[in-house]
């Protein structure tokens, strides 16, 4: 597994792969395809090791996997000399809308024009794949994309929405001031600190890293600040683009989810039945990547298989 901060777009942004690195571009050997994982909010791609791990020992071995972070989720390590933009270019380099064109600008600087491209996309992340395929030159190159616990609609009317924006928006500031008070202490403190309470609200061990990233008080601010986007643009289910590119996705809900009930999951079968959309049988959960990653890649690399043949 490689990893590191890639600069697009203004914003230095970590990217994780399995296989080739993103900038040595595919084999000349084998298939042209790619996989990009497209996260959800907290945008972390290393929540996701576990999950492109598993799903890289299903799929051929030419083919790489690519996981993009979203811009200002995951602040620079102190050893590097490169800036974040600042808060004040909120619009252009940290919001919803940004995130989007910043995973789209990746694609065409990254994706070379002859791969097939195979987009997974989790929560947000499948907001941000639908909306994608928009761009005419990222559509075109798509083999598939596979929407995970996909919040494309109603966010805010969600029991997790409603919880959301009822508490947690309220408190912000305060969980930022004490995210802010833990980066006073040393390293192998917090993670001290984080080794203690982490697993008392269902975080394991090996997501420590990624939630010490996530607790950088410079970095909950940008997650906070897209949830509350979130809220409020995630509305309407876009049916135009489910209509339009139906035969290529794959939807995954779950049975259990707070984000995205399963009567979500029942209206959007009932307006597009021919649709390829599963409902979660075993009780994965919505963040998947803390309990269930193994079984998530066992699943998602059997079906991109699938559409390899």
């Amino acid at each position: 597994m490689q990893r590191a901060m890639l600069k697009w777009n203004s914003v230095p942004t970590q990217v994780i792969t399995q296989g080739r690195w993103v900038e040595e571009g595919l084999s000349e050997y084998g298939k042209k395809d790619v996989v990009v994982v497209i996260p959800g909010n907290p945008g972390i791609p290393d929540f996701y090791e576990g999950f492109i791990s598993t799903l890289k020992s299903r799929l051929p071995s030419e083919i790489p996997i690519w996981v993009v972070g979203h811009a200002g989720h995951v602040q620079p390590p102190s050893n590097l000399s490169v800036t974040m933009p600042k808060d004040s270019t909120w619009n252009v380099n940290y919001s919803l809308t940004a995130q989007l064109q910043h995973k789209i600008e990746f694609i065409k600087k990254y994706v070379p024009e002859d791969a097939r491209l195979h987009l997974i996309g989790h929560s947000i992340g499948a907001w941000l794949v639908l909306n994608m395929l928009k761009d005419d030159s990222i559509s075109k190159r798509v083999a598939k994309c596979y929407l995970l616990f996909p919040t494309i609609e109603h966010m805010a009317a969600s029991p997790n929405g409603w919880f959301y924006t009822t508490i947690i928006s309220r408190i912000a500031f305060f969980l930022i001031f004490l995210s802010w008070i833990l980066s006073l202490f040393p390293s192998f403190l917090q993670l001290f600190i984080v080794s203690i309470f982490a697993p008392l609200h269902g975080v394991p061990l090996k997501s420590n890293k990624a939630l010490l990233q996530l607790l950088n008080p410079h970095a909950l601010k940008k997650i906070i600040k897209m949830a509350d986007e979130e809220m409020i643009i995630v509305k309407e289910r876009d049916d135009e683009i489910l209509s339009k590119h139906a035969d290529k996705l794959w939807f995954y809900y779950g049975n259990c989810d707070g984000w995205t009930p399963v009567k979500y999951y029942k209206n959007m079968k009932s307006k597009h039945p021919h649709i390829n959309a599963e409902l979660c049988k075993n009780g994965y959960h919505h963040t998947f990547v803390l309990q269930y990653d193994k079984e998530m890649g066992h699943l998602v690399g059997d079906i991109i298989n699938e559409s390899l043949s």
